[in-house]
């Protein structure tokens, strides 16, 4: 969890993002952990991403706001198909380590996911990955069918 320039007095911020999918828990896993289909949804400028394995590195830069962010994470947790868990580290975390958890119950035919972003900043660029995650979850419930 966050380490670098913490301080017990560093406040943090915990978000949560619910998404009902209408796939199968193994289809929305697969979205996130195969690294050809991550790159049709997630809509990377560039992306350096590797089948999801425990202690695994990857990259992402998203085009936002007129410029690139640089986001750098590390498998923490695969478990598939209910759950993956990896570091995420950017300007935005002020460079420090946050987590992000995805949790994927099968729910009358289609995917509950619960995406948790823990150990962010409480600040205006750590509470705007709570805008960031919705959509991005959004992206993939519209685009899940063609992925398959």
């Amino acid at each position: 969890m966050p380490t670098a320039g913490t301080s017990p007095t560093t406040p943090f911020l915990r978000i949560t993002v619910p998404r009902r999918i209408e796939a199968s828990p193994d289809e929305v896993f697969d979205a996130w952990a195969e690294p050809d289909l991550f790159r049709r949804w997630f809509e990377p400028h560039r992306a350096i991403l590797r089948k999801a394995a425990v202690d695994e590195l990857w990259y992402w830069e998203a085009d936002h706001a007129g410029r690139l962010w640089a986001h750098y994470c590390r498998y923490l947790r695969v478990e598939r198909p209910r759950l993956l868990e990896f570091t995420w580290m950017s300007e935005a975390t002020r460079g420090l380590e946050s987590r992000v958890t995805l949790e994927m119950t099968a729910s009358r035919g289609a995917t509950d996911l619960i995406l948790t972003h823990n150990g962010l900043p409480d600040d205006e660029m750590g509470r705007g990955h709570e805008e960031g995650w919705k959509h991005f979850t959004g992206i993939l419930a519209e685009k899940i069918k063609g992925l398959r």
